[in-house]
């Protein structure tokens, strides 16, 4: 777009166009930014970074697909009601943050699928978390075969009132490729996480602060490791074992 101003009416119309664009800046730096990803082939590297209010990276009718080996995905959200779900197929590389999650902010939501049709080894998912009223849910290998899986989840200093949700079956049979870690701080939280299938089930919850309800339940052809730690008042705990 080109505009020309001539003439003695130059003046109004500087100031009448520039607060058109002052209203049109606002709305931009508050529009909400989606991004949808569809990745097929091996060897991919993403780094999303997104900052504001409403942000999407896929949601519950479009996710975020990632099909093949070797997939990398580092995303960043700072702001409130942000959105990240998406789902991973294949192999990951060896020792290598398949996913690095970071939400700042309140009432944001994660939802991660891994092996949703096919079968996906070697994957590695770190999340860190700092705000309120955020939701986090991890289904891994619930419809496909997946191994060698490793969740390492924080939430940090101040974080009240969260959700966290972790459905595992991965085949996956030692404790270095079978591996759960969650850290807490804050008030409220709720922890669930279910493992099941192949041994060995490991999972360890590091919790401070008042009032968490963690739910751990671990089934599934022996070997199974819980190691719980709290520091405050309140909690409700439920720990299920099962051969």
């Amino acid at each position: 777009m080109k505009i020309i101003l001539i003439g003695k009416e130059n003046k109004m119309k500087k100031i009448i166009l520039a607060v058109i664009m002052s209203f049109f800046m606002i709305g931009i730096s508050h529009a909400d930014n989606d991004v949808f990803i569809t990745q097929s082939g091996a060897t991919f590297t993403a780094n999303i970074n997104m900052d504001g209010n409403g942000n999407q990276m896929g949601n519950s009718t479009t996710v975020f697909t990632a099909t093949g080996a070797n997939q990398t995905f580092d995303i960043d959200q700072i702001g409130a009601t942000n959105v990240i779900d998406g789902s991973f197929i294949g192999a990951g590389a060896t020792n290598v943050e398949d996913l690095a999650i970071s939400q700042t902010g309140n009432s944001n939501e994660a939802t991660i699928t891994v092996g949703t049709n096919a079968a996906a080894d070697d994957v590695h998912i770190d999340e860190a978390t700092i705000g309120n009223s955020n939701n986090t849910t991890y289904n891994v290998g619930t419809s496909a075969s997946v191994s060698d899986v490793n969740i390492d989840v924080v939430f940090n200093s101040g974080a009240d009132s969260n959700t966290l949700i972790i459905n595992e079956n991965s085949s996956a049979s030692t404790n270095t490729d079978k591996n759960t870690a969650i850290t807490v701080t804050g008030d409220s939280n709720t922890i669930t996480t279910t493992h099941s299938g192949a041994a060995h089930h490991n999972t360890t919850l590091t919790h401070i602060g008042a009032s968490g309800t963690f739910v751990i339940t671990q089934a599934g052809n022996n070997a199974s490791d819980v190691v719980l730690s709290t520091n405050g008042a309140g909690h409700s705990v439920t720990i299920t074992s099962d051969d």
